[in-house]
């Protein structure tokens, strides 16, 4: 499949089911499979803005473009009160294994990854048009995330 245009792919992937890639100090967690990895090979489909609340380390409401909730669409998060403790994410869409998932980076891993694209866009290679390396390295109680090309 030629990727010259992953505008289908993207549709497909904001319709389905939401798979989340979960980032652990020793590594990725993939959705049907155990065992942590600490490095994956993934094509990433497009990215934008996020923002979740967290209460007792687990998401409690979730915007995948930073100005709706999941849950209610008739809200907007710049008037939500809890606004101020959410944590502004990147969201990526990738296809890893031929599965579509998505990835929320915090901080440092956001970071990185929009250092990352600012790189292949002063290469002008486009983002969905090569195969990337996530990598996570342990921080003690969080992963972060690096980005490479794959070779």
């Amino acid at each position: 499949m030629a990727f010259d245009d992953v505008g289908p792919l993207r549709d497909i992937l904001q319709r389905a089911l939401a798979r989340y890639l979960t980032v652990r100090p020793g590594g990725f967690q993939l959705v049907d499979d155990g065992r942590l990895h600490d490095e994956i090979v993934a094509r990433i489909l497009g990215f934008g803005g996020a923002r979740t609340l967290y209460r007792n380390r687990k998401p409690a409401c979730r915007s995948l473009d930073g100005i709706r909730p999941l849950h209610d669409q008739k809200l907007t998060c710049a008037d939500c009160r809890s606004r101020a403790n959410c944590t502004p994410q990147v969201r990526v869409d990738l296809i890893v294994d031929g599965r579509p998932l998505r990835l929320l980076l915090a901080y440092t891993s956001a970071k990185n990854f929009l250092a990352y694209d600012a790189l292949l866009r002063r290469q002008s290679v486009a983002l969905e048009r090569v195969l990337h390396r996530l990598r996570v390295v342990d921080r003690g109680p969080w992963g972060e995330v690096r980005f490479s090309k794959r070779d």
